[in-house]
């Protein structure tokens, strides 16, 4: 019934039609600069795109968020549809488009670029149809998705850190479009906690002055022992020591050391245990080094700062959200798949209860987090098509469907 609707085919075939403009502002914003925590002028241009387009209530929010309203006839639950304005690249990477054949290369052209423009082609599609779900429909770019951006933005949105204000729009549902398979559904949580750590000393030359701590042999001793971690195969537990610093020459005892540490887990619990063992091991390590050299001479300090949390967080395998991106994928022909151990936006909702999946963007893609990300849009209207009626089947219709998920 959901494809013989005569609005909601007329929103589908429009989404094709205008496949040329959605890959247009995909080529617009992939050039605009937006590392975490400076996507001021993306979000600019998504804000303009959003009241172009005719949504309600456009603005952006106190910490960057961009959000666009579609009401609904206020009988269902209100369902947030996102993609993260963020890229990994730093001010200053070339951002110069190249087209080889149908490839167009550019860095964070999909991720999660391309996922923007998708979600505007879905409002466009609805506007154009004047077609309404019951229940509210958000649309949300939001900010700072990628590594130490922490996901600030949805946190904010869904008052993780007890700093959401009245400007946050109640949510029952929400999906991400972060996912370079068209038919992927992530529904875990992958939880991480990453730390920088800092050890200081005196330092000093290192024939004239040895015999004192020193830092990163301190920060050496850490390592070795956070090498031996034992993490279980099931829930995958990971752990990493992803960059080092310190040392000023060959001939120097250093007067600081530093190390970025990356703590995964599908479990809150297990992720829990290995942030005890970690710092466990980062005083052990500091206390040995100390009591290697004269306890009298200076010795090693150390300093642990957060660097970003992300809660783990679980739904069941067949839950409704679920349910209904399979059915929204199935509908179109595409085959859907589970994805697993991810962490995406959609973490800070799982672990608060509240439904939500990652999907795949559309068209064909390679390259992603490198210089040579490439996207090719080979039946790319189908994730917007895909992403229209998942919002249809959870939100619900009228004459259509009732919602697939109740308001909370």
């Amino acid at each position: 019934m959901i494809l013989e609707n005569e609005k909601i085919k007329q929103a589908l075939e429009y989404i094709k039609e205008e496949d040329p403009a959605t890959t247009q502002d995909t080529l617009n914003m992939c050039q605009i600069p937006a590392p975490s925590y400076k996507e001021e002028k993306k979000a600019e241009y998504i804000r303009e795109r959003f009241r172009e387009i005719g949504l309600r209530d456009v603005r952006i929010d106190a910490v960057g968020n961009v959000l666009g309203i579609w009401p609904g006839t206020g009988e269902g639950p209100s369902v947030m549809l996102a993609a993260h304005t963020d890229t990994v690249f730093p001010e200053g990477t070339d951002l110069s488009i190249r087209k080889e054949g149908n490839r167009y290369y550019c860095p964070g052209i999909n991720d999660d670029t391309h996922a923007v423009a998708e979600m505007i082609a879905v409002a466009k599609s609805m506007i154009h149809a004047d077609l309404h779900t019951k229940g509210d429909l958000i649309f949300c770019a939001n900010v700072c998705e990628e590594g130490l951006g922490d996901l600030r933005g949805v946190k904010y949105l869904f008052g993780y850190d007890n700093k959401a204000s009245e400007e946050c729009p109640e949510v029952d549902a929400f999906v991400s479009i972060d996912n370079q398979y068209t038919g992927g559904v992530i529904y875990t949580a992958t939880g991480s906690h990453r730390y920088e750590v800092t050890f200081t000393g005196r330092g000093g030359h290192s024939f004239q002055n040895f015999g004192i701590p020193n830092p990163i042999h301190a920060m050496g001793r850490a390592i070795a022992q956070i090498a031996e971690f034992q993490v279980p195969n099931e829930p995958k537990t990971t752990f990493n020591v992803g960059v080092i610093q310190g040392g000023t020459s060959v001939n120097t005892i250093s007067g600081s050391a530093s190390m970025l540490v990356d703590l995964r887990s599908d479990s809150e619990e297990e992720l829990n245990r290995l942030d005890e063992e970690l710092h466990k091991v980062i005083k052990q390590a500091v206390e040995e080094e100390n009591a290697r050299w004269d306890a009298s001479k200076p010795q090693i300090k150390v300093q642990i700062e957060g660097r970003g949390v992300r809660p783990a967080g679980a739904q069941p395998k067949d839950c409704a959200i679920v349910k209904a991106a399979f059915r929204a994928a199935e509908l179109l022909g595409i085959e859907p798949e589970y994805r697993y151990e991810s962490s995406t936006d959609a973490n800070i909702p799982i672990s608060m209860g509240i439904p939500a999946i990652t999907v795949g963007r559309g068209g064909e893609e390679d390259g992603i987090h490198t210089l040579q990300e490439w996207y090719e849009p080979k039946e790319a209207w189908l994730g917007p098509q895909r992403d229209l009626l998942l919002m249809i089947l959870l939100a619900g219709a009228e004459g259509v469907c009732e919602p697939a998920i109740e308001k909370r």
